[in-house]
C-alpha cells in the first residue's frame, strides 16, 4: 500500500476579523484597525464571505528569539 501525502500551498492572503475597531495582528497581537492601513501588508477590506482586514503579511518571515548581529 503507497501513502500518498496530500500538499496543501498555503494561502498569503488572511482575512482579519474586525471587533470593536481591533483586528488580531499575526505580527503584533490586537491592534487598532488604524495601524492596519498605515502596514505594508495591508491589502484592503474583504468583501467576500468572510467580511475583515486583508492581510498579506508573509508569515514564514517571522523570526521567533534573538536575531543574530552581522559585524
Amino acid at each position: 500500500m503507497e501513502l500518498r501525502r496530500v500538499v496543501k500551498e498555503h494561502s498569503r492572503v488572511r482575512t482579519l476579523m474586525v471587533e470593536d475597531g481591533e483586528v488580531v495582528c499575526p505580527r503584533q497581537g490586537v491592534v487598532d484597525l488604524e495601524l492596519c492601513w498605515v502596514c505594508p501588508a495591508y491589502g484592503g477590506l474583504s468583501g467576500g464571505r468572510l467580511q475583515g482586514v486583508v492581510c498579506t503579511m508573509n508569515l514564514a518571515d517571522l523570526r521567533i528569539g534573538p536575531q543574530p548581529t552581522i559585524r
